[in-house]
């Protein structure tokens, strides 16, 4: 028994009294994954009408197993005398390798039936943590993030999901009936997709513009559970906020701060800003101002040496940098660091330096002469 495409392009309510029976099912909502039709008496009579609406898929349902499918939008007649037809439409081959796998599957049935499965993005499925979680962030270390936002999915395998998922159905299967058992698996492996984000260097403020990325992981760490098993696929990954805790905010914090003071000009404005400060409230001392200036005077006679120190230290650490910058090893050879001359040997021809040959450290910049860069501890290959 299979499917015969018809030639009708229309069908007017006028002529279906001509056939045994018209089935149809009309446009699924992103609620709904499948619809099973049938008739009065549970048997689709030879020559009966199919109609198929785009983004479904018709599984022809017979005591137990599937007789035919279509993923083609159309008008069919059923004909209990032809063989199965497979009417693949986006699927391809891959719907017929699908057909050998499942078409022997199925919930028990006395009664012949069409499934009409979803096969379109479905869509606004929300999540988040509810507690927070690690995500060592290649920049911050090991901070605890909160996030939610949305994500898609599609049934990609509907003999899959069919076999596995909605077999059992009465009338309808929902996406609500889905997500109970689904919800924890996802949010599960989003934290490992989180995992392998952060192992590529992506710093958990930019993880909202890694949708696609995120997606890649889902599929990967969802692939058992979901797509072998469900026969479905996660499609995009929006996550709308990133929040984290009080404790790794503190510290993101510090941490900003510590590296926008370690430029010269920065500091030198942080201490400009510090000094007005301590003036302005000098300037309001309640025992006059004379006294809160007395007071001025002497805190910064006492701190002048460390201020001087402290900007000192961030120049020469500049200076350092600016020197490992200058004498990288590059893909042509070695910059001279006393003339600048871009050499390939040991020693500078033009000045007669001697040049060390030595790996840069992709993390902070610094020369390596061993597998690990003794300023920041990162491994060089």
């Amino acid at each position: 028994m299979g499917l015969i495409k018809s030639t009708f392009t229309s069908i007017s309510s006028t002529l279906h009294d001509q056939w045994e029976e018209y089935i149809s099912c009309d446009s699924l909502d992103n609620n709904t994954l499948v619809v099973k039709k049938t008739t009065e008496n549970g048997i689709i009579s030879n020559k009966s009408r199919i109609q198929v609406a785009p983004g479904q898929v018709a599984l022809i349902f017979d005591s137990g197993k599937i007789l035919d499918a279509t993923a083609e939008e159309g008008i069919y007649t059923f004909d209990s005398s032809s063989s199965p037809s497979l009417f693949a439409g986006q699927f391809g081959a891959m719907f017929k390798e699908m057909w050998q796998r499942f078409k022997f599957n199925g919930a028990p049935s006395k009664e012949q039936a069409i499934y009409f499965i979803n096969t379109k993005e479905i869509i606004d499925n929300k999540f988040g943590s509810s507690s927070p979680m690690a995500y060592p962030d290649p920049e911050y270390k090991n901070i605890y993030i909160r996030y939610y936002g949305l994500y898609s999915f599609k049934i990609s395998d509907p003999f899959a999901f069919f076999a596995n998922i909605a077999g059992n159905v009465k009338d309808t299967y929902t996406k609500d009936q889905l997500l109970e058992q689904a919800n924890a698996e996802f949010v599960s492996a989003l934290d490992v997709s989180l995992q392998s984000c952060a192992k590529e260097g992506v710093v958990f403020s930019s993880l909202p513009s890694k949708q696609l990325l995120i997606a890649k992981h889902m599929n990967e760490a969802l692939d058992e559970d979901w797509k072998q098993l469900r026969g479905m696929e996660i499609v995009s990954v929006a996550i709308e906020k990133i929040t984290p805790d009080d404790e790794s905010r503190d510290r993101i914090q510090k941490f900003d701060n510590a590296s926008m003071y370690g430029r010269s000009e920065y500091a030198a404005g942080r201490m400009v800003d510090a000094t007005a400060s301590a003036m302005e409230k000098a300037a309001g001392n309640a025992n006059g101002a004379g006294t809160g200036f007395m007071g001025l005077g002497m805190m910064n006679m006492a701190s002048g040496n460390m201020t001087n120190s402290a900007l000192e230290f961030v120049k020469q650490n500049e200076e350092k940098q600016k020197t490992q910058e200058e004498t990288k090893p590059t893909t042509d050879g070695i910059v001279c660091p006393k003339c600048g001359s871009l050499e390939k040997g040991k020693f500078c021809s033009k000045c007669g330096t001697k040049l060390e040959s030595a790996k840069v450290c992709p993390k902070c910049g610094a020369k390596v002469t061993g597998n690990f860069c003794s300023e920041c501890g990162t491994k060089v290959e």
